[in-house]
């Protein structure tokens, strides 16, 4: 899959999955998650992501945090201290994704599910 597209292609429709809206920054660091070996830490994304877009490091442990929030990343300690960092898998894949963002666009425009939509065209 071609890294500069992916997940954040569509987020300019900003579908709701689940209740939640992915916004770009939050597609553009699922991308990195998903092609980076797990666990994956907040320093390790800023330092894929920095060269292509100069964000701060706490902006990117924050939006990570809110994924994990959002059901997107599960969050876990490396260890018992305070200060020891968080590691992040995906909690769901990029395909995953894909369809919920298919059934949703079925469901939207043509009020039929996912399925329903493929037979038609099918059929045509």
């Amino acid at each position: 899959m071609n890294k500069d597209s992916g997940v954040q292609d569509y987020v300019g429709i900003r579908r709701s999955l689940g209740g939640h809206s992915l916004g770009e920054l939050e597609a553009q660091i699922l991308d990195v998650v998903w092609d980076v070996e797990p666990p994956v830490t907040a320093a390790k994304v800023f330092k894929i992501m920095y060269p292509k877009r100069e964000l701060s490091y706490s902006t990117i442990m924050l939006t990570m945090s809110k994924l994990a929030r959002k059901g997107f990343l599960v969050q876990e300690k490396s260890g018992p201290k305070k200060t020891d960092a968080f590691y992040y898998t995906a909690a769901i894949t990029r395909e995953q994704l894909g369809l919920n963002l298919l059934e949703e666009i079925a469901q939207r425009i043509f009020h039929k599910t996912l399925a329903e939509v493929a037979k038609e065209f099918v059929v045509k």
